[in-house]
């Protein structure tokens, strides 16, 4: 798994022999992958989704292109993760269509899609980049993506 732990603030314990690390300070963040349908090719619309813990869910904070031999190098294609994954207000969305739009495939892999418009409908006719499958998806508040089989 690859993680991201950042330091929290020091806080000065008079108690004890100085400085702590607060743990309450820590951020915890991932990288997840993500497939664009719209990208110009098909063999480069891998993308990367930093997500970072937020109370007991994980946001969307960050996105950027990334090719197959760099996400399994850096570890990424055995990222598994559980949670919501709703965008922040500084989300930039897809790298290739911006859309910020999140499915997961029956397949366990997520990949981004376009709703019409502003029509906001609860199930919608797509199609998977990763193994090709298409069906309807609903909205759902939870999701369990995985990495890896590209």
């Amino acid at each position: 798994m690859k993680e991201e732990i950042y330091p929290g603030k020091e806080i000065y314990d008079s108690e004890k022999t100085g400085f702590r690390e607060s743990s309450a300070g820590k951020i915890q963040a991932k990288i997840i992958l993500a497939k664009c349908p719209y990208a110009y090719s098909k063999s480069d619309n891998l993308f990367g989704m930093r997500i970072q813990r937020f109370g007991s869910d994980w946001k969307r904070t960050w996105a950027f292109k990334i090719d197959s031999e760099r996400a399994h190098h850096e570890g990424y294609d055995k990222e598994r993760s559980h949670g919501t994954f709703n965008p922040t207000g500084e989300y930039p969305g897809c790298p290739y269509c911006g859309t910020i739009n999140l499915a997961q495939c029956a397949c366990g892999k997520s990949f981004c899609f376009k709703t019409e418009g502003e029509s906001r409908t609860r199930t919608m006719r797509l199609t998977c980049p990763w193994c090709g499958q298409t069906g309807e998806y609903s909205a759902t508040e939870t999701l369990d993506l995985q990495g890896g089989g590209y």
